[in-house]
């Protein structure tokens, strides 16, 4: 089933929300509804989608779905993240093809991978009956449980190393079941050859990558000031990038540490995906889940903020789309389904039909006024940039990425990593100098820890019990302290621990806004707002 149901109260949603519902009928015993994550990108990493032959640039942040297939040249590296957190990381000068990604009639995943060329690492995490299996060469790996597994293909040239958990080998040859701490190896071309399997793992700078990603990963979920719900993906990203902060008359809210005068969906690119129809793909490392579930809202002392929601539903973009002479614009949608502010982003109509990347220089904003609300745009984006296949071929050699987290330094990185204090903590990045494109902070645009406000900041920021209060400069936010997602913070957050896999401390939270009479104007910070249920779990 591929479905673009569009069920809300406001006009001109671009192409509304990708729905998947709770249970499928059995005439739909399998449904390919699915949309997982490209989660780090770093050099030139290439997608094809099912039915083309050409290969086009990926983003950070380009969905994929089932038929794609994705590709390395050399010194380039990518991830793969699936709703449940679950990765697919893949090394240089490699491939991967996502040949199923579906759901069972009890909605169970179905994710069914080929590996070609190259090597790559898995780290899958059923959830119930969930199914995974990496097809390599003419062999196919089945794991069982929670596991970690390493590939290498060269030659026809087969090696298989598991980290945690156990995998069925199944071949021509033979099968095996390789548990932890094993390493199966065989040739393609000489079937008669039995496998050898062997004790013993010596980690590469691939494998300590990896480790270092899953760590990273783990103590962001758990420093969170909100705890995990809905899907897990892009979870981790909002500790790295960005603070949560108790916002009055809305509850908690999300926001990215930005330049000032930034805004929402106005770094990144529009393309149009079958099924979805227009999609928005953010360049910004953290945008995933922001863009794709839950509302965007301004407080006009704070700056913009995003809120979770329900995670009802997967959207390509949750935005009003407005056209003016010789451009076309849009405004996240807020909470109710009315923009955050008066003002939308335009750009030049000519820069979605070429598949332009759009920047915050080339962006203008102007009032809503100026403009009118669209149902759809009156042309196709123009799709990510074409590049060729030998591209993906060439290339100087180097194992793994030289950074942990997108936008970091690879210096600072290893400076933190190696202090004491660099071993309990999550890696973080300041990728501006304000929080939600309005409030200024202190501290410069790289690598954190912690509270950066204590590092400087405005004058104000050092509350009691880490609550630092923006009350006087004129709102009564205030920014959550971090490591507290299992217990309520403000008005509005009732927190609870919840069970989470391979030892992440994710806590449940029903994300909530203080329920009091709407406003007319979403910016007004003294009138009160419910939280919308925009976005969701697919």
């Amino acid at each position: 089933m591929r479905s673009a149901a569009l069920r809300l109260s406001f006009p001109a949603v671009v192409v509304g929300l990708f729905l998947l519902p709770a249970a499928l009928s059995a005439q739909q015993a399998v449904s390919h509804v699915r949309v997982v994550r490209l989660s780090y990108v770093t050099g030139t990493v290439g997608i094809k989608r099912p039915g083309s032959t050409d290969w086009t640039k990926a983003l950070v942040n380009t969905p994929i779905q089932e038929g794609f297939e994705v590709s390395t040249s050399a010194g380039s590296f990518t991830e793969v993240e699936f709703e449940n957190g679950s990765t697919a990381r893949v090394g240089e000068l490699s491939r991967v093809d996502f040949s199923q990604l579906a759901l069972d009639a009890e909605g169970n995943k179905l994710n069914r991978l080929t590996f070609g060329e190259g090597y790559a690492t898995f780290h899958f995490l059923p959830e119930r009956h969930d199914i995974y299996s990496v097809k390599i060469a003419d062999a196919t790996l089945t794991p069982s449980g929670k596991t970690v597994f390493r590939t290498d293909l060269r030659q026809g040239r087969v090696r298989v190393e598991v980290f945690n958990g156990s995998v069925d080998v199944v071949a021509p040859s033979g099968s095996a079941k390789v548990g932890k701490d094993k390493v199966l190896e065989y040739t393609t071309s000489t079937p008669e050859e039995a496998f050898n399997v062997q004790h013993g793992i010596t980690k590469d700078s691939w494998d300590k990558w990896s480790d270092a990603r899953d760590t990273q990963d783990q103590l962001a979920v758990r420093d969170q000031a909100v705890g995990a719900r809905g899907p897990l993906y892009g979870w981790s990203d909002l500790n790295t990038y960005g603070e949560w902060a108790y916002i009055p008359g809305y509850g908690n809210g999300w926001a990215p540490y930005a330049p000032m005068g930034w805004m929402p969906y106005s770094m990144g690119m529009w393309d149009n995906y079958p099924g979805m129809g227009l999609t928005y793909i953010s360049s910004e490392p953290w945008g995933w889940l922001p863009y794709h579930y839950g509302v965007w809202d301004f407080d006009p002392d704070f700056g913009w903020f995003w809120m979770p929601g329900s995670f009802g539903y997967f959207s390509p973009a949750l935005v009003t789309m407005y056209s003016g002479p010789g451009w076309v614009g849009w405004a996240p949608l807020g909470t109710h389904g009315r923009p955050g502010t008066g003002f939308i982003t335009t750009i030049p109509g000519s820069a979605i039909q070429t598949g332009q990347l759009i920047t915050l220089e080339m962006v203008n904003h102007v009032p809503r006024s100026a403009g009118k609300a669209v149902a759809q745009l009156p042309f196709q984006a123009g799709g990510e940039e074409r590049m060729s296949a030998a591209s993906l071929e060439t290339g100087s050699h180097a194992l793994a990425p030289t950074t942990i987290i997108m936008g970091g330094d690879a210096t600072k990185e290893s400076a933190l990593l190696g202090s004491r204090q660099g071993r309990n903590q999550p890696l973080r990045v300041q990728m501006g100098s304000t929080l939600g494109g309005r409030f200024k902070v202190g501290g410069t645009e790289s690598e954190f820890r912690g509270d950066t406000f204590k590092t400087g900041g405005a004058p104000g920021m050092n509350a009691p019990r880490g609550q630092e209060s923006l009350r006087e400069f004129g709102s009564g936010a205030f920014v959550l302290p971090h490591g507290h997602a299992d217990r309520a913070e403000g008005e509005g957050g009732a927190m609870t621990n919840a069970s989470a896999p391979e030892g992440r401390s994710i806590s449940s939270s029903a994300v909530s806004s203080v329920p009091s009479s709407a406003s007319s104007s979403p910016a007004a910070s003294s009138s009160g707002h419910s939280a919308s249920a925009g976005g969701g779990h697919h």
